[in-house]
């Protein structure tokens, strides 16, 4: 059976009627833990790394969805839902240019390659500034997802700094470096395409000015962090 597209990473209300035991009930079985299990693992394949939370709710939604269409128990719903068409509706809902996507949390790419590049501490502060840039652009233009993933970098790169406290060099994951020059991007094309102000107050007091100059400068913070990556694979 094909699962919901309604929304995902939120707790929703069990069936009403014949669904007398609720989804709640069924969360710890081992049935529904099965099912979990076997959706992160099609996740993964698909290249997402999705918080356990985010996968159980999703699960729950279908189970109650399922319950309510056939008029059975969640319990006896749970033979409907097929992992892999749960991850397919989390894939699709998430992607970054789904309506709506903007709203998920908890989604990130798999990290496939697990090598660190190596950089003088100083360096490293270029895409600090440029991911807090990125993130006063989404905040105040309700892009909640690429606040969350931004910051969770920008915390990710102190920590890389701080366990190097003693050496003037530090080592960022090539992940990381991957992603923050996505997010980099995304946010200037956000600025040109979207009309993204870093003040979308409606009163003009230069801030129009300013956002005209940030997608280069974003720009050019993107490319010296992919240059950074490269490194890695001279």
């Amino acid at each position: 059976m094909k699962p919901s597209t309604a929304p995902l990473f939120r707790r929703e209300p069990s069936g009403t009627g014949s669904t007398l035991v609720s989804v709640a009930d069924i969360r710890n079985t081992q049935a529904f833990k099965a099912l979990a299990a076997q959706t992160e693992a099609e996740l993964l394949t698909r290249g997402l790394d999705v918080v356990s939370v985010a996968v159980a709710n999703a699960l729950a939604h279908n189970v109650t969805m399922v319950a309510d269409q056939l008029g059975i128990q969640p319990r006896s719903a749970l033979r409907y839902i097929e992992p892999s068409a749960v991850a397919d509706q989390i894939a699709e809902t998430s992607t970054v240019d789904t309506d709506g996507a903007h709203t998920i949390h908890g989604v990130r790419p798999v990290r496939v390659d697990d090598r660190t590049a190596y950089m003088p501490g100083w360096v490293c502060s270029r895409p600090l500034m440029a991911l807090a840039q990125a993130v006063k652009y989404p905040s105040n233009n309700g892009d909640c997802r690429t606040v969350q993933h931004a910051v969770d970098l920008i915390f990710e790169i102190g920590l890389a700094i701080g366990v190097e406290s003693e050496s003037d060099a530090a080592g960022l994951p090539l992940g990381l470096l991957d992603e923050a020059a996505e997010i980099i991007e995304r946010v200037a094309d956000r600025i040109e395409s979207n009309g993204w102000s870093v003040c979308p107050c409606g009163e003009e007091y230069g801030q129009g000015e300013a956002d005209t100059k940030v997608p280069d400068v974003l720009r050019s913070d993107a490319d010296l962090v992919r240059k950074i990556r490269a490194k890695a694979d001279q």
